[in-house]
Order: structure tokens, then C-alpha cells, then sequence
């Protein structure tokens, strides 16, 4: 858009396209809710770890081809789809009473979720400011996700603690809602959000083929994958928080809920912009700040697995959640941003993003099978080896904040 719109403008716009990530949010309710989910739907962890494979077994690939997609593509128009077709698999889900069906319809998710939202809402965002706005604006991004995620999740958990307490199933109301929304917001973005046009460096199909291939020659596609790919397992393992809270803590379950949501949502919105501004200060020596950071990732997930467990250690378990989440949050930018650090072409960005987030999120192929399977067998055992995942996301940011330090000159 460049220096002709205003920054307020920008924000508003960043806010809007942001909302779209809705659908992001409705594959994952199974997560956010957990314990309710388990109890609506009658499934076993080991089960529910089954939902997050079939949702990454498309979802994955859909990383990949999303990212070339969306550089041949109106993104616009992409987002809109997105969220149309994932508010009615969400009324499906919402209906839905077969294991199987589940299976079939969370595998759809990563269709319409990923495919045609994911690289297109980063590269609307993206194109919208200039080099030096992109912390901020990608920070923006964190901060109406936050909001969004935030309202929604205490709406859903207040509507089924107490309207539907009495309710089983009450929990499946939370699908309509996500999705009805999902419909709105789809209808108000294709009004005010302008077309996202830019012009293209290449010409016909097989031009727009080689996009993917010369974006996987570039070193930090490679280090943005393995960057991404730790800092999803944190954020990954973090839902397990609200299990671990009741299982070995003996705390409630709307407590457990509500305080999960507030941390896995509250300290992205507060540190994430923090993060932002640091990058855009530092410019391209803000890159080895994800060696600091790292480092208090990987201390808090290590003191997460040797905490003592029972009901006078819950604050300590608290405590070490809100610290990791927050060292965790404080990189997020650098989910985006470091493409602007190597100087990514605009015309590559789609397919760059589409390489790394198939990578950066294909633990969800095994995740939650694995930590299901680990609960199932040996109980509240199994969080230790959970939080093990979390001190071995932070290595993998370590060791690509050194990487790519040294590659781009950071130092």
C-alpha cells in the first residue's frame, strides 16, 4: 500500500484481514476446550489426538500448495472463500454425533482453514506497510487475534458453565457460534477490505510453478521452517495446561479453562507487540534476540517437568506456564518478519511461507496422538514428556536464531 495510507489506516486493516483467523481458531476448539470437548463428544485423549492428525493431514500439505496459491491468487478473495466454507464445516461438526465423521470433517478444516486463508492473510498483511512497519503490523496481527480469541473462548466458556451447565452436549453450541461469525466475517472483509492487487514478476502457469522452486533454494525458507516449527510446539503442548491443572493439580475446570485461555491469548497480546518494537528498532540485528529468548524457553519448559505435582504446587505450575508463553510470545513477529530480514522478494513471499509452515506445523501430524497415547498410558506421568516437546521447540529456536545471525549478518 506504501506511504500514501496512514498507519491508523494500515491498523484498521490489519485488524479486519486478522479477524479472518477465525478459522484458524475453530479446528482447534477441540484443544481450547478440552476437558468439554472430551465429555460432548465422548472421546478418549488418545481420540482426540486422532482429530488434531486427520486436521494436519491436510492441513500440512495445504501449508505447502497455500503458499504458491496465494501467489498466484486475488488473496482477497481466498480469504473470503476460506471463511465461508469453514463456517458450514463448522454447523457439520456442530451436528455431528459418528467418531468417524469427526475424522472426515476435521481433515476438511485443513482445506478450507489452511489452503486458502493461511499464506494469503500473511501476504495481505504483508503488503500493507512498508519494510520498516513490519514488526509492528505483524504485531498488530497478535493483538486482534488476541482479542478475538480472547472474547470468543470467555463467551463460549460462560455460555456452557452456566446456560448449559446442566447439558452434556452444551459444548457443540460453541461450533455454531464460531462458525456463524465465521460467515460475518467473511461477508464484512469482502466490502471493506480493497483489493489486494500487486504486480506479478512472472507469466502464465508454469512461471507461477517455479515460484515454489526457487523459494525452497532460499536459506531462509529452510531456517524459518525449523524456527516455526519450534516455536509451534510450544505453543502446541501449552493447551495441556488446562488438563494438567485438573488432572494433577486439582484445580476446577472452568478455572483451569479460564486461566489457560488467558495466558495462551493475554501474554501473546501483550508481548508479542513488545517483541515487535524491539525488531523494528534493531532492524536486522534484532534477529539474535531469538537466541535470549530461547534460552527462557527452554528453562521454563525444563522446570515444567520437574515440578512437583499436587494442589500446593498449582501456583508454581502457574507461574512457569505465564513466563514460558511470555518468552515464547516475545519471537512471534519473527514468525513474519524474517523474510523482510533476508530480503525476500514480494513474489516469493507466498510460496516462502507456504514451505515453512508446512514444515513448522506438521507436528500436528503426531503431537497429539502422542501426547494422548502418553496421558492414556501412564497418566499424569505423561505431561513430563510433554513438556520435554517444549524444552526441544526452544533448541530448534536457538539454534536457528544463531543461524541465521550469522547469515544475515546480525551481529
Amino acid at each position: 500500500m506504501g506511504n500514501t495510507v496512514s498507519m491508523k489506516r494500515k491498523i484498521f486493516l490489519v485488524f479486519l484481514v486478522t479477524f479472518s483467523s477465525i478459522v484458524l481458531l475453530i479446528p482447534y476448539l477441540a484443544y481450547d476446550f478440552y476437558n468439554q470437548f472430551l465429555t460432548a463428544y465422548g472421546v478418549t485423549d488418545t481420540q482426540m489426538g486422532l482429530l488434531l492428525t486427520a486436521y494436519a493431514a491436510s492441513a500440512v500439505p495445504s501449508y505447502f500448495f497455500g503458499g504458491w496459491i496465494a501467489d498466484i491468487f486475488n488473496p482477497k478473495k481466498l480469504v473470503i472463500a476460506s471463511c465461508v466454507l469453514t463456517g458450514l464445516v463448522s454447523f457439520a461438526v456442530a451436528v455431528c454425533s459418528s467418531f468417524g465423521m469427526l475424522v472426515l470433517l476435521f481433515f476438511c478444516f485443513g482445506i478450507t482453514a489452511i489452503t486458502l486463508n493461511w499464506s494469503a492473510y500473511l501476504k495481505i498483511v504483508k503488503m500493507l506497510g512498508e519494510d520498516d512497519e513490519q514488526g509492528r503490523l505483524f504485531s498488530m496481527t497478535d493483538i486482534a487475534y488476541s482479542i478475538l480469541s480472547l472474547v470468543l473462548q470467555y463467551i463460549v466458556l460462560a455460555i456452557i458453565t452456566y446456560a448449559l451447565a446442566d447439558d452434556p452436549n452444551g459444548f457443540k453450541v460453541a461450533y455454531i457460534i464460531y462458525g456463524s461469525l465465521s460467515l460475518l466475517i467473511g461477508i464484512v472483509i469482502y466490502f471493506l477490505l480493497p483489493n489486494m492487487e500487486y504486480k506479478k514478476e512472472t507469466k502464465g502457469i508454469k512461471e507461477d510453478l517455479r515460484l515454489m522452486g526457487h523459494a525452497a533454494k532460499l536459506p531462509i525458507t529452510w531456517y524459518l521452517a525449523i524456527f516455526t516449527l519450534g516455536y509451534f510446539l510450544i505453543r502446541s503442548v501449552a493447551p495441556y495446561i488446562n488438563p494438567y491443572l485438573t488432572d494433577a493439580f486439582g484445580q476446577s475446570v472452568p478455572l483451569a479453562q479460564a486461566f489457560t485461555t488467558t495466558i495462551r491469548t493475554g501474554v501473546l497480546m501483550i508481548f508479542s507487540p513488545i517483541g515487535g518494537m524491539l525488531r523494528d528498532r534493531m532492524g536486522k540485528s534484532a534477529s539474535k534476540l531469538i537466541t535470549r529468548f530461547s534460552v527462557g524457553c527452554i528453562a521454563l519448559s525444563i522446570v515444567l517437568m520437574f515440578l512437583p505435582q499436587g494442589k500446593e504446587y498449582a501456583l508454581w505450575v502457574m507461574a512457569a506456564a505465564i513466563l514460558l508463553l511470555m518468552f515464547n510470545a516475545l519471537m512471534s513477529n519473527y514468525l513474519y518478519t524474517l523474510v523482510t530480514t533476508a530480503g525476500v522478494p514480494i513474489v516469493y513471499v507466498g510460496s516462502v511461507y507456504g514451505i515453512a509452515s508446512a514444515i513448522g506445523y506438521s507436528s500436528d501430524l503426531w503431537l497429539g496422538t502422542v501426547c494422548g497415547s502418553w496421558l492414556d498410558a501412564m497418566g499424569n506421568e505423561g505431561y513430563r514428556y510433554i513438556w520435554l516437546l517444549g524444552a526441544v521447540g526452544g533448541l530448534m529456536m536457538l539454534l536457528m536464531g544463531i543461524a541465521i545471525s550469522k547469515k544475515y549478518k546480525a551481529y
